[in-house]
């Protein structure tokens, strides 16, 4: 009986993790996959260089993190290269969406460290001073800061000895431990636990308090990870003072296509009502009340809405629970089928009316959680992956192959393939693989229709993939598949999308001449093949050379440079708004009395049609 090949998992810092976790430190009687979690963070040394604004801000001080993306809101805190990044994904049942990540990686998605075994200070996140002298004395013992925090949530699971700390700045200068907790002390690490810590030491009441939380644990990436959200510190307050009258959204939308995250729009339209879904998001109740909301969700671009979905649904949450809301189906009718080369970046909005304060404490405002917005492309790419990685996996033989496999409904032209390579100690930047596609992989060389040799290039921030443009454009139809050799015997980390659609069954290994399914990964590998063969070289046949469309946006009065034989205009739900007979040279075009918005202008040319976007604005 054939033994099949370890994995191994990593997390990355907004997003990969172990699922066995001694990367280059231990050796394997087989070669595996590896994966390993991502975060970012830097420690009180490297801070303590930093050259600060002394503005001074005051109680109270609240922040869910809610209202930013990767780096926090630069008025509540200190941001530089050792700060937590914020991720939507994460935390696990967070109390509102978004939380501060804590763990190896920096606010670049670096490494605090080149070596693989070395500890100590990883990410922080620093309040900005606050006046405490300005606190009544007899208000003073009434001070509390509250918070939620959770071990490892969907990153990489803390060692014993790892860490966090939460810190206070006393007037000598001197951090104070408030609070802290090791891996040893927490077995749960699913759930998010609240804490409210009395801030009441006479030494904490001078012009230029701060507090901060720190982590401590692995280095060399997005390991030994916690999560802090929802933090609030004011005067007032009691040790029992945990509920607040707000109804927050906790998730993200999830994504409403079915198989993967983006397609092509010409790959969408073909089997359009098997391509949707709804959407999803989570909400909590952070009142001891019951607390009716109304839910809505819509999806649009930056001009027109494609479709809205439950218009003011009503729904009672009980008392500090957490539920799921579910769209109604969208509507297929929202999309065009009659054309093909339209690129959309759709914009999920779902939001609810709760009836929150706008003015909280007087300064705050509820309501900024109860709206929360995703992006679905229907471009040139094809995505398992929803843009962010939780963990990373990777094999560490040299000379193994991975294989990701996908299905097409048309033949198309792959031009390029977008990676996202996490940087982890020792980083995988400047090393070789060998980019291959295949069309069959029990077939070996002959199942192959690319190889080509690439560099890895150095990612300069979470997430962010990189295209590897090929030699050549490669013909794909129904079943083909993405992957590499590497040319290292070391891990050879690729993003892996932990909190998004799981697909099993798509990852194949090649470790000694046979491929096996690896049926480890549960999460969506970050590669993703581009088409563009048309746009590339010319697929246009020359025809529409030609054929300029200008200016672009406009008023509703354009002009077609180029002759043609005719064209139609139609708006985004498919319909004829006008027919426009053949031109020659230059045909000016009037529609004075249309909406503003995004239409299509169809035309046609020697029994070939091209598909122009027109804005009017």
């Amino acid at each position: 009986m054939r033994n099949y090949p370890q994995v191994m998992l990593m997390r990355n810092k907004t997003p990969f993790v172990f699922l066995l976790f001694f990367i280059g430190i231990c050796a394997f009687s087989n070669a595996q996959i590896t994966f390993k979690s991502i975060d970012a963070s830097t420690s009180v040394s490297r801070r303590s260089a930093t050259v600060r604004d002394s503005t001074q801000i005051h109680l109270p001080f609240w922040d869910d993190f809610s209202n930013v993306s990767f780096q926090p809101d630069t008025s509540q805190w200190f941001v530089d290269y050792g700060t937590t990044n914020i991720s939507s994904s994460l935390g696990i049942n967070p109390p509102t969406v978004n939380v501060a990540v804590f763990d190896g990686w920096n606010a670049q998605g670096t490494p605090y460290s080149s070596s693989q075994l070395e500890d100590g200070e990883g990410d922080s996140l620093v309040s900005r001073f606050i006046d405490m002298t300005v606190i009544n004395p007899a208000l003073r013992p009434t001070v509390y800061l509250s918070f939620y925090w959770q071990k490892e949530g969907r990153g990489e699971i803390p060692d014993d000895n790892d860490s966090i700390y939460l810190l206070a700045m006393n007037s000598e200068k001197n951090w104070i431990t408030l609070w802290s907790k090791t891996g040893k002390e927490v077995t749960n690490s699913d759930v998010f636990q609240q804490e409210v810590i009395q801030v009441s030491d006479p030494s904490f009441f001078h012009p230029y308090f701060q507090f901060r939380f720190q982590s401590f644990g692995k280095l060399s990436g997005g390991f030994d990870s916690w999560n802090i959200d929802y933090v609030y510190m004011n005067y007032n307050r009691s040790p029992t003072d945990l509920a607040i009258e707000d109804r927050a959204l906790t998730t993200v939308p999830s994504s409403w296509l079915t198989q993967y995250s983006a397609m092509p729009y010409d790959h969408f339209i073909l089997n359009l009502e098997q391509n949707l879904q709804p959407t999803k998001v989570g909400v909590f109740n952070l009142d001891k009340q019951v607390q009716a909301i109304e839910y809505y969700a819509l999806i649009q671009d930056s001009l027109v809405i494609y479709d809205e979905m439950n218009q003011g649904t009503p729904l009672n949450l009980a008392p500090s629970a957490k539920t799921e809301i579910i769209s109604e189906p969208i509507d297929p009718n929202s999309f065009d089928k009659n054309v093909d080369s339209v690129s959309l970046i759709l914009e999920t909005k779902f939001f609810i009316n709760s009836g929150d304060s706008s003015n909280w404490l007087d300064k705050f405002d509820l309501r900024s959680n109860d709206t929360t917005t995703s992006i679905v492309k229907l471009s040139n790419e094809l995505a398992y992956d929803d843009g962010t990685a939780e963990w990373a996996a990777g094999l560490s033989q040299k000379s193994a192959l991975l294989a990701y496999q996908f299905i097409v409904p048309k033949s198309d032209a792959i031009t390029a393939v977008n990676i996202y390579f996490p940087d982890f100690a020792p980083s995988s930047a400047g090393k070789t693989f060998t980019l291959i596609i295949w069309h069959d992989l029990f077939l070996n060389q002959q199942g192959r229709l690319l190889t080509e040799q690439h560099t890895v290039q150095k990612s300069t921030a979470l997430n962010q993939f990189t295209t590897y443009s090929l030699g050549r454009p490669v013909a794909v139809s129904d079943t083909f598949y993405i992957g590499y050799e590497q040319a290292v015997d070391d891990f050879f980390p690729i993003g892996l999308d932990k909190d998004g659609m799981p697909h099993s069954g798509n990852v194949f290994i090649n470790l000694d001449g046979v491929w096996e399914p690896s049926n480890e990964i549960d999460g969506n590998l970050m590669i993703r093949p581009v088409f563009g063969f048309k746009k590339a070289v010319g697929f246009e046949d020359e025809l529409f050379k030609w054929i300029k469309v200008y200016p672009n946006p406009n008023k509703g009065v354009f002009t077609v440079k180029g002759e043609f034989m005719q064209a139609v205009l139609l708006d985004v739900l498919g319909n004829e708004i006008a027919f426009i007979p053949g031109g020659q040279l230059e045909t000016e075009i009037k529609f004075d009395n249309q909406k503003r918005g995004l239409y299509f202008l169809k035309i046609l040319k020697e029994g070939n049609y091209k598909t122009f976007k027109i804005i009017f604005n």
